[in-house]
């Protein structure tokens, strides 16, 4: 199974990484605090020679918070939650740091089979399960030229 290769830039950070970083930028510069559009970390990998699997952390979520599309073999998971009402909240903070809302998109390999992807959220993690068919490689026999007529390089020898 191929997994997604992240070709590194000269900064020392992968493509996706600086996307993340901008992306994180651009949510603090429209007036969001860092906190309320996160970026999980996923983890991507092979379960056998037929499925792919995703996992991110989504604690706090229920399932119906969370919806995932597919468009374009593009995988994409997104994750909104209500926060609570303040005036129902009696508790005075100093500092609220929790995620309401994320989002998430992976590239689905080649033979993706996007009908049949399954999703499942326990304990706070997410794992997704994608069927992946690859059709068995083609086997191209190499045949022999026809050699009457070649002619032969002549070498000198010293």
């Amino acid at each position: 199974m191929d997994l997604i290769r992240r070709p590194s830039s000269t900064l020392g950070l992968s493509t996706f990484e600086e996307m993340d970083k901008l992306f994180d930028n651009f949510w603090q510069s429209v007036g969001f605090p860092a906190s309320s559009v996160s970026l999980p970390s996923v983890d991507i990998y092979a379960e056998d020679d037929e499925h792919m699997v995703v996992e991110m952390p989504a604690p706090g979520f229920e399932a119906s918070d969370i919806d995932i599309s597919v468009r374009d073999n593009v995988l994409e998971i997104r994750g909104q939650k209500s926060v609570q009402d303040e005036q129902k909240d009696k508790r005075s903070y100093m500092v609220r740091e929790s995620n309401s809302s994320f989002a998430r998109r992976v590239v689905l390999p080649e033979g993706a089979e996007v009908d049949k992807i399954s999703a499942e959220l326990e304990k706070g993690l997410l794992k997704l399960s994608v069927p992946v068919s690859r059709p068995e490689a083609k086997r191209i026999k190499v045949k022999a030229g026809n050699t009457k007529g070649a002619k032969q390089i002549a070498t000198k020898n010293k």
